[in-house]
């Protein structure tokens, strides 16, 4: 994928210029729902992958080599952004993939978190140092992001079997009605049928997982969910 980020998407749909600055893409980052491509990455790290690495640890990493990538993104909306941002993420996976089987080659050391990941990358494509270069990758907002995305897990692990699968592919992997359909081996219609009452159901599940965590002190603090009737929160 190419391109030049120009653009940033707002809770009210509204695109804004991207301006260049980090604090501009964290706002294109916080726009396609950070917590939701958690849920993505843990679903494709597989069992290995996450016994040894934290999806959070992905994302970080994932962003920080979107933002040095920037200019390779060409602004079509929020889901060719979302889109580019899993391009990046799939290519780290496997990555870490290659370096976990390398390493069972090599001998067989298998502690948790074997080696650490990359260094995070500075503008100019070199490792950065200690200060913080994306609001996105701190540790604060790691930390809310895992716990939204905990809840979006109780959400979806609750709905019926029937429902779970069709919202999680078009709520977190954006597929299509019809994709989903296919890949599930259903008509349309009953993609759809499903997909709405799943959809209400998750929604539901979702502020309650939300509310309970909230209550013991462990919520999100932000106060916010990713936007848009695309997103898992829609």
């Amino acid at each position: 994928m190419e391109a030049r980020s120009d653009g940033a998407a707002g809770n009210d749909g509204a695109v804004r210029p991207f301006d260049g600055t980090p604090g501009s893409f964290d706002e294109l980052i916080e726009s396609v729902g950070p917590s939701s491509l958690l849920v993505v990455i843990e679903g494709r790290m597989g069992a290995a992958l996450r016994a040894r690495y934290m999806p959070e640890d992905v994302f970080q990493e994932a962003m920080l080599h979107a933002w040095r990538d920037r200019h390779r993104f060409e602004w079509r909306g929020l889901k060719s952004f979302r889109a580019f941002l899993l391009s990046i993420i799939d290519n780290r996976i496997r990555d870490l993939t290659d370096r976990a089987q390398a390493q069972k080659r090599g001998g067989g050391i298998d502690p948790v978190r074997v080696a650490p990941l990359d260094p995070p990358l500075s503008t100019d494509g070199g490792h950065r140092g200690d200060g913080a270069l994306l609001a996105s990758t701190t540790p604060s907002r790691i930390a809310a992001y895992r716990e939204e995305r905990v809840a979006m897990h109780a959400a979806l692990d609750a709905l019926p079997d029937d429902l779970r699968d069709v919202v999680r592919l078009r709520l977190f992997e954006q597929m299509t009605l019809e994709e989903v359909a296919s890949r599930l081996g259903m008509g349309e219609s009953a993609a759809r049928h499903r997909f709405r009452k799943g959809a209400a159901l998750y929604r539901r599940k979702l502020e309650a997982a939300l509310a309970a965590r909230s209550s013991d002190g462990a919520g999100n603090k932000r106060g916010t969910l990713p936007p848009g009737d695309s997103s898992p929160s829609g």
